[in-house]
């Protein structure tokens, strides 16, 4: 689809949206559902519309779902709601006193209000840059690419044992693909879930046959235009035929240098998505989040929290009351099991576990001071609400 181009470089381009993820998907949405009837012009890197990402790491990886399944609305409902999107066009620069925004292809839109939500992008390895197999998980193409590589690759090494590698591992694995997860810490997701349940993830997928290396960082490479081998810190040798890197993302903003907004970890943004510049909003991966709990801004968000903060902002942008703040939340599924975490852990101080952490099906409670302040669900979907609302409530 090509994008709508009128009134690109007219007095007032309305209500301007940088990046086309979820969270631009649902402030276009919300501002059209609210009555606001100017002009909405979303920004798009992408030479697509918006899609849905979490299934890249599933279904579209397994070739379960097909890539036209993924798109968030059909390409006339853009035109039937009287949304521009300006495909495969990146945002390059910011003029907060003009109120201008500064595009790829030359163009400048003047913006009455303008959200950034221009995502991350995967952190990479120095020692692997340059190979032509190894890659990273972000975009849709990135998923296509890897779902052909998947067919014909008898070994997969994966850097990086976060939700996003664990999701690889899980389809990689349900392909028939041997599997070497390589992670630095002492366990997956410890930093998100401490080292007790960090360790019930790394059974599950020694169980389902991936070979789980902790505690190692690549120090060296073999290959020459692939890489044939990696050496690991302790000096072990894993062979590879292909590497997907998996190491965490930043925000996607340095095209904010000089515009006034700090890019170090992500936009500083209130509860409710405003920047310290006047008319301008950020939310999604794209924003540092003020949590009031724990006065301190939170880097990125996931899936959920981005489409609330990208409703959210339309809300405050139009003057209309933005509702209270979401409890954070996600899922992962991995070897058909449905993965569901709440809250915030590093705000507790002990865990509880209601079921088997030597089965499948378990709810961990994060508590303080006896209180709940987060829970991980492992085949529990059903049990989520009362999750939800135990922390919302502060029950013990």
């Amino acid at each position: 689809m090509n994008a709508s181009t009128n009134g690109r470089h007219g007095r007032d381009d309305g209500i301007v949206i940088a990046g086309g993820g979820l969270a631009g998907q649902r402030c276009a949405e919300c501002l059209r559902r609210e009555g606001y009837s100017g002009p909405i012009r979303i920004v798009c890197s992408e030479a697509r519309r918006p899609y849905d990402r979490p299934p890249l790491s599933k279904d579209l990886l397994s070739g379960a779902r097909n890539e036209d399944a993924l798109s968030y609305r059909p390409a006339d409902w853009y035109g039937e709601h009287t949304i521009d999107l300006l495909l495969g066009i990146r945002a390059t620069g910011l003029r907060p006193q003009e109120r201008r925004l500064v595009l790829s292809d030359g163009g400048v839109l003047r913006y009455d209000r303008l959200l950034i939500a221009t995502g991350s992008r995967p952190r990479a390895i120095r020692l692997l840059t340059g190979y032509d197999n190894v890659s990273t998980l972000r975009t849709l193409d990135d998923a296509l690419l890897l779902r052909e590589v998947l067919a014909t690759t008898p070994r997969l090494a994966i850097i990086g044992a976060g939700f996003i590698g664990l999701e690889i591992a899980s389809t990689a694995r349900s392909l028939g693909v041997g599997v070497t997860l390589i992670e630095a810490a002492a366990c997956p997701l410890q930093s998100v879930l401490g080292r007790e349940l960090g360790s019930w993830f790394e059974r599950l997928h020694c169980a389902e046959g991936v070979e789980v290396l902790t505690g190692r960082t690549v120090g060296g490479v073999d290959g020459n235009g692939n890489v044939h081998a990696l050496r690991l810190s302790d000096q072990s040798i894993v062979e590879v035929d292909h590497i997907v890197v998996g190491v965490g993302v930043e925000p996607d903003i340095s095209w904010l240098a000089g515009s006034g907004l700090d890019q170090s970890g992500g936009v500083p943004v209130d509860p409710h998505g405003r920047t310290s510049i006047d008319r301008v909003f950020a939310s999604g991966d794209a924003a540092a989040t003020l949590d009031e709990r724990r006065g301190r801004y939170i880097a990125g968000s996931h899936w959920e929290a981005a489409g609330r903060q990208g409703a959210r902002a339309a809300r405050v942008m139009l003057g209309l009351k933005p509702g209270e703040v979401p409890l954070t939340s996600f899922w992962s599924d991995q070897y058909g099991l449905r993965i569901q975490y709440v809250g915030d852990r590093r705000l507790a101080d002990s865990v509880e576990i209601d079921g088997d952490l030597n089965s499948r099906n378990f709810t961990a409670t994060f508590t303080t001071a006896g209180r709940a302040v987060a829970a991980l669900l492992v085949g529990r979907p059903r049990s989520l609400p009362a999750a939800r609302l135990a922390i919302e409530k502060g029950t013990p």
